[in-house]
C-alpha cells in the first residue's frame, strides 16, 4: 500500500489546533487516522497542556509517553562550560577525530535524503547545504519562485519531484485550500478556534505595546 505523505495544509492544520481539538476530530477533518495523527504530533514535536489530559472523557487524546520524558526546551546540561578532565582525555584522544578528517558517513555535494517531514533534499554545496529537491527543480525549469509562493505536488507524494508534478500555489490559494478542510469542522469548534486565534492576536498585540 503507498503511503501517503503529509502536506503542509495538513502540518498547519495539526500544530494549530493539536493543543486543543480531540485528536479524533482532527484526524476525521484531514482523513487519517488517530494513530496517524499521533505519530506526526510526536514527529513534530507536539502534545496536549495537561489540563486537557485530566479533563474527562477524553479517550485516546493522551500524547504518546515519550514526549514527556524528553529534555525541554531551553535546557543546560550539566557539563555545559566544563573542561574534560585529563584522565579522561587521555583515554578518548586516541580516537579523536584529527583536523581535516573526512567522516564515513559524509555526504557528497548532489546527495539526497528524505527528511522528518517527508521531503527528498539534495545537498547543493560543502560542508553541509542542503536544498528542497522539488524546489530545486522547479527552478532549474523556471527560474526564481517569487516570494508569496510555494511549490505544491499534484499527486500529494512529497517525495514525487518530476517536474510535470510540481505547481506553483500563492500562499493565499493555500490558505483558501486550508480553510476548505477547516469546514469539516462542526460548528461550535470552527467558533472556539476563530476566538482562539483573535485571543492570539490580540496577545500578541499586547506584548508588542508593553515592548515599545
Amino acid at each position: 500500500m503507498k503511503r501517503r505523505m503529509w502536506t503542509k495544509t495538513e502540518d498547519r492544520i495539526l500544530r494549530r489546533d493539536y493543543a486543543e481539538v480531540p485528536s479524533e476530530w482532527i484526524a476525521a477533518v484531514l482523513g487519517r487516522t488517530v494513530r496517524s495523527v499521533y505519530t506526526r504530533a510526536r514527529l513534530k514535536g507536539l502534545k496536549k497542556p495537561e489540563t486537557y489530559h485530566s479533563e474527562a472523557g477524553k479517550k485516546g487524546a493522551r500524547h504518546p509517553r515519550s514526549i514527556a520524558t524528553r529534555f525541554g526546551k531551553g535546557h543546560v546540561p550539566a557539563n555545559k562550560g566544563k573542561r574534560m578532565p585529563e584522565d579522561v582525555y587521555a583515554k578518548v584522544a586516541p580516537t579523536m577525530f584529527r583536523k581535516g578528517n573526512v567522516p564515513r558517513n559524509h555526504r557528497t555535494v548532489g546527495s539526497e535524503r528524505v527528511n522528518a517531514d517527508g521531503y527528498v533534499e539534495v545537498k547543493v554545496a560543502e560542508p553541509n547545504k542542503w536544498r528542497m529537491k522539488h524546489r530545486v527543480v522547479w527552478e532549474e525549469a523556471n527560474g526564481p519562485i517569487p516570494e508569496g509562493y510555494n511549490i505544491q505536488f499534484r499527486n500529494r507524494n512529497r517525495q514525487d519531484v518530476r517536474i510535470e508534478n510540481l505547481y506553483l500555489i500563492s500562499r493565499a490559494e493555500q490558505l483558501r485550500e486550508e480553510n476548505s478542510m477547516e469546514a469539516r469542522y462542526p460548528e461550535p469548534l470552527r467558533k472556539a478556534i476563530r476566538a482562539r486565534g483573535t485571543l492570539k492576536r490580540q496577545i500578541t498585540l499586547h506584548n508588542r505595546k508593553r515592548r515599545q
